[in-house]
């Protein structure tokens, strides 16, 4: 029985990848329940988590509330109006070991300077972010892992532009954190649900 049960935890736990997180920061979180999946579950070993929307607090959800109330009670730090671009406007000059963004979406297929604004979104994000990260911390973008969606952010270039090394892929699992519930910026649709491959890739600065 020890072994069955083993074996399904190790089945239904995050790549390592996760592990070993430390000081913790998360943007454009909209509802907020990946950061209430990560702070409930010891295995991501979070020193101090922050947590942020690009919404501002009159324009959250009552799951949103809901999220950050639970977080604010296990002493997370929860901030809203948080543009993912310009992150020196809300964070002081913080740096953090990991910074994350789930499924970024600029909710908007109109093209800037020529290009989708996501390719801009994940650019400027990346260069937002590189200012509050320590120098052996990472940056873990998740998305949808599929041609269009690789075309679309280029996350090599990004990567290039932002100051980072070529970024490392790993395989992502929704369902294995339990509390999450993705829903994408703009509708009550989730990428989660609509898709079924998806990866994070890894930024390191150079």
């Amino acid at each position: 029985m020890n072994l069955i049960r083993d074996t399904i935890t190790a089945f239904f736990r995050p790549s390592l990848i996760w592990r070993n997180l430390g000081s913790t920061l998360l943007v454009g979180e909209g509802n907020l329940s990946f950061s209430v999946s990560l702070i409930l579950n010891s295995f991501f070993e979070i020193e101090d988590l922050t947590a942020t929307t690009y919404e501002k607090s009159s324009e959250l959800s009552n799951d949103t509330m809901h999220n950050a109330n639970i977080l604010k009670s296990c002493a997370v730090r929860v901030f809203h109006g948080v543009n993912a671009k310009k992150l020196y406007e809300k964070l002081n000059g913080n740096k953090f070991d990991t910074i994350i963004f789930q499924f970024p979406n600029a909710a908007s297929r109109s093209p800037k300077y020529g290009r989708n604004e996501n390719h801009i979104l994940i650019r400027e994000f990346l260069r937002s972010a590189s200012e509050h990260l320590k120098e052996s911390g990472k940056v873990m973008i998740s998305a949808v892992n599929s041609p269009y969606y690789e075309g679309v952010f280029n996350f090599e270039e990004a990567a290039n532009f932002a100051g980072y090394k070529k970024p490392e892929m790993y395989d992502f699992d929704p369902k294995v954190f339990k509390e999450y519930k993705h829903q994408n910026t703009n509708d009550d649709e989730s990428a989660a649900q609509k898709y079924r491959n998806f990866c994070t890739w890894v930024f390191r600065l150079k």
